[in-house]
């Protein structure tokens, strides 16, 4: 199987309101030897505007923004045809599970692709950062962790490559190619390091046989990091109805008899604590650190033997009144989620229809003139008709009919101008933010002031292009 090493630099942290501005893919066959790179760039939509703290961090100058060769329709464009190109594929990224493949499932979204690429049939998914907690938990002998300033361990990608000799020089750091090879060489040092624990990890890179081990064994270690590693002995119990990816499993930690007669509205209760809590749900398609005992069982946190252990999994199994609850509670469990109103936080409210997939390939065939009301009229998902026209206002205003082209102005200058707090980054908080970190900047850093004050005379530039809209 191809496996793809990947990197985005966004515009942001948000999963939903920012975007890609630089993507670079490393294409390896089985044995991580690369075959290609792929280095892509964009500009950032119109309606977006950056984070300064991302643009400070990423060393990314106003023009080097302005003149990237993508549009941001055309980098997503790019984007998804790397991913069709590659076929069947393992994704592979650093800390990507939580961050690059979430942006990269909304940028889908956004520019009317497939949302679920890397999740095609025959494709997996893996997370180095993940992997390298495993081993730490697992083979610790096999990796150097670094400590951070408050003296714990710390999984930060250039931290990592520095304590095990891979060289990451910082003035490549947060460069998407740089980032890309860096978590490709902590890749090939786990799997010549540590390749019992690699072994299992890619193994549940796939979604099959992370459910494969949770429906046909009666007791596994389940390792976790929150800050630190604890490795639990679990039972699993059945598989949420409302998501064929989440698998109920029980702390076997924790005495069953504390649980097992709880009502339905205890049991969600239970289900929502955060934190440690005695049931919970597996992702199976987010490469869980999920081990056969014999391998991760010298880990296990608690004094009880495995037959005792085994004996409460047996205990739960059997128990059908709490399965049956635990099923009803399950299937229920996003039924309340909160109403949102911006179509980029609907992401998962419902997968796109299959008419609506071939009426979005359409939309990418078809001339600009014919797109605005092919989206209004043809597809018939409010968050792509939405998506489509906000992308035809940016590339070909004039194809739009006057009424439709005042209410997108008003929509733009509204949401890149407002001082009422949003969920996105608008231009007045951008200036409250980079005063504040002038404020905090030495006088002596020279370099840092002067992209400020670029930033700054960026920000003044495109607040006065929106102004001389309304006129």
């Amino acid at each position: 199987m191809t496996t793809v090493i990947y990197d985005t630099e966004t515009t942001g942290l948000s999963r939903h309101f920012d975007v890609p501005l630089q993507a670079a893919f490393v294409v390896c066959g089985d044995d991580l030897v690369v075959q290609d790179e792929i280095v892509l760039r964009g500009r950032p939509p119109q309606h977006v505007i950056p984070s300064p703290d991302a643009l400070l961090t990423t060393r990314t100058a106003p023009a080097m923004l302005d003149g990237a060769p993508l549009s941001h329709l055309d980098l997503m464009n790019a984007i998804a045809s790397v991913v069709s190109m590659a076929g069947p594929a393992c994704w592979v990224g650093y800390n990507s599970l939580k961050f690059d493949e979430t942006i990269l499932r909304q940028g889908f979204l956004q520019t009317l692709h497939p949302v679920y690429a890397t999740q095609a049939p025959g494709c997996t998914r893996a997370d180095v950062m993940v992997m390298a907690q495993a081993v730490a938990a697992h083979e610790p002998w096999a990796l150097a962790v670094p400590l951070n300033e408050a003296g714990k361990p710390t999984f930060r990608l250039g931290a990592l490559c520095a304590a095990n000799g891979i060289v990451l020089p910082d003035d490549e750091a947060h460069d998407a190619l740089a980032d890309a090879r860096a978590t490709l060489a902590i890749l090939r040092h786990l799997r010549e390091a540590a390749p019992a624990t690699f072994g299992t990890m890619m193994a549940n890179s796939d979604r099959r046989h992370v459910l494969d081990m949770l429906r046909n064994t009666e007791l596994l270690a389940l390792t976790q990091h929150f800050g630190a590693s604890k490795t639990l002995p679990i039972a699993p119990i059945v598989v949420s109805p409302a998501n064929g990816s989440a698998f109920a499993v029980a702390d076997l930690t924790v005495d069953p008899g504390t649980y097992l007669d709880t009502s339905e509205p205890e049991l969600a209760e239970l289900l929502a604590i955060r934190g440690p809590r005695p049931i919970f749900t597996i992702a199976a398609n987010a490469q869980p650190m999920l081990f056969p005992v014999e391998h991760g069982g010298a880990a296990i946190v608690g004094r009880l033997s495995i037959e005792e252990y085994k004996a409460r999994a047996r205990r739960i199994r059997d128990d059908h009144g709490f399965v049956a609850r635990l099923t009803a509670v399950l299937g229920q469990q996003f039924r309340d989620r909160a109403v949102v109103s911006q179509p980029e936080e609907q992401i998962y409210d419902r997968f796109v229809t299959k008419p609506d997939q071939g009426h979005s390939r359409r939309w990418h065939e078809i001339s600009w003139e014919q797109r605005d009301r092919f989206g209004q009229v043809v597809i018939g998902d409010p968050r792509l008709q939405a998506f489509s026209r906000r992308m035809v206002f940016e590339a070909a205003p004039a194809t739009m009919a006057p009424a439709d082209r005042a209410a997108m102005t008003t929509w733009l200058v509204d949401r890149l101008l407002s001082d009422v707090d949003r969920p996105w980054m608008t231009i007045p908080a951008a200036r409250r933010r980079l005063a504040a970190l002038a404020a905090a900047s030495s006088p002596g850093d020279v370099d840092r002031l002067k992209n400020i004050a670029d930033i700054s005379a960026w920000l003044d530039a495109k607040s006065a292009s929106l102004d001389a809209m309304t006129d």
